[in-house]
């Protein structure tokens, strides 16, 4: 049940929202948070091929009209999306990015619905393989993914889009957080865009059986192509830590007392999937 005043939270935002969502950095999760603080018919999702596809048909003032705008999305030119008539609020999360190559990876290969599904099995994709492979299902994968994502069609070198990316990051987006440090990240959250409902569940569908590691041969060739991502997400970690003590000891009182409440919920989560024969996880899904 959402809280009544959901409503009002909605209408007072002075900019939609928008949800870079950046693959495999817990976005299932924040997204199920989100809904439970926004009424469904004012989000927008582009999480499927036919709802990119509607986006094209609408105008600006159109899609403005949502007070949230997700999904996994390739912005060519952050300055529309920043600067427009109706300038947006852009957040995103990111991850360690060797841990989200490999979750990136395991997900593409085992997920049926995942659109490299058919080609990653059918070649037989090793981990090595979608860092490196140069064919055109694969180029854009593996390397640097946050830094691309972030840093739209700007830069001619992996350097400039890593400035680029950085400063729309740090400068632009209202908030950034960092999967491993969740839930700082959602009270920060709460606190930037006024969310009411927060707490989550840990729910991770991942079978036991499931085989998700890499050799250290592996890790240093996912680090190596992934020099840009590793100093982005460097840098994050230091502005993440210098925002949160900006914010003083009411934040630590308050991640404390929602550290406690929330691992209540966990116990009882870890429960039920051990009934069901479940790993508990990290986060939901972590997509």
């Amino acid at each position: 049940m959402k809280p009544d005043n959901f409503q009002l939270i909605e209408n007072n935002m002075p900019h939609p929202l928008f949800f870079l969502h950046i693959p495999k950095t817990a976005g299932t999760t924040l997204n199920n948070i989100l809904d439970d603080n926004l009424s469904r018919e004012n989000i927008l999702d582009l999480y499927k091929e036919e709802q990119q596809q509607k986006l094209n048909e609408m105008t600006y003032d159109q899609i403005s009209e949502y007070a949230l705008v997700r999904g996994h999305v390739f912005i060519g030119d952050f300055g529309k999306l920043l600067d427009g008539p109706v300038p947006f609020r852009v957040f995103t999360f990111l991850r360690n990015p060797v841990d989200r190559v490999i979750s990136e990876y395991f997900f593409l290969k085992t997920w049926p619905k995942s659109h490299l599904y058919g080609y990653m099995n059918k070649q037989n994709v090793s981990l090595t393989e979608y860092v490196t492979s140069t064919t055109p299902q694969l180029r854009q994968r593996g390397r640097n993914g946050m830094v691309n994502s972030l840093s739209g069609i700007g830069g001619a070198t992996i350097e400039e889009r890593l400035e680029l990316a950085w400063y729309h990051m740090k400068e632009r987006f209202v908030f950034f957080g960092i999967l491993e440090r969740f839930n700082e990240s959602l009270l920060m959250l709460k606190r930037t865009i006024g969310l009411e409902r927060t707490f989550y569940e840990k729910q991770n569908v991942r079978d036991k059986s499931s085989n998700r590691t890499a050799t250290p041969g592996e890790l240093e060739i996912i680090r190596e192509h992934n020099q840009a991502d590793i100093q982005l997400y460097d840098r994050a970690l230091n502005e993440f830590d210098n925002r949160l003590d900006a914010m003083g000891p009411s934040m630590k009182m308050e991640l404390r007392m929602f550290d406690k409440v929330n691992q209540r919920l966990q116990r009882v989560s870890e429960l039920v999937n051990q009934k069901v024969g479940l790993e508990q996880g990290a986060l939901i899904n972590s997509k």
